[in-house]
């Protein structure tokens, strides 16, 4: 009869193992897709900072004076 019991014990043991390595798996995946998703957030929001870096250097070369001529191109008094 205790050969049953350690037996069984045996079985429960490698049935228990089985399934936490399954979810020690399951976490590693999960983490390795976050880090993932991580790494293309970020790369993503480099890309938008480039962006605007574009844009407002393209804002800040036209001064001021640039603006003005072309208001007053636009919209002189002789119209």
């Amino acid at each position: 009869m205790t050969k049953l019991y350690f037996l069984l014990a045996g079985c429960a043991l490698v049935v228990g193992a089985w399934f936490y390595g399954a979810d020690v798996a399951d976490a590693k995946c999960r983490a390795q897709v976050a880090n993932q998703n991580l790494q293309i957030l970020q790369n993503m929001q480099n890309q938008i900072i480039q962006n605007k870096r574009k844009n407002h250097e393209i804002v800040y070369k036209t001064g001021v004076a640039d603006i003005r001529r072309v208001l007053r191109d636009k919209y002189s008094v002789a119209e």
